[in-house]
């Protein structure tokens, strides 16, 4: 299940050639919209342009697993 702030790996989505890495900021019925944090060097114009976020199908998404820091 997807839910604001999980990190999640993109593919290619018609606006990005790339696979890409972002933070999901706004979930709708089959979309949502993700702030992109890692992208290739190739879509970083059109990454300018679409002011950092693009919107993606729910079915184009994969959820990262949780990274747990240990605190010392």
């Amino acid at each position: 299940m997807i839910k604001i702030n999980d990190i999640v790996t993109c593919q290619p989505n018609g606006n990005l050639t790339c696979p890409f890495v972002g933070r999901v900021e706004h979930i709708y019925e089959r979309t949502v919209m993700v702030t992109v944090l890692e992208h290739h060097p190739n879509d970083r114009f059109k990454l300018a342009e679409l002011m950092g976020r693009v919107i993606v199908a729910k079915t184009k998404i994969e959820v990262q697993p949780m990274q747990h820091q240990s605190l010392r």
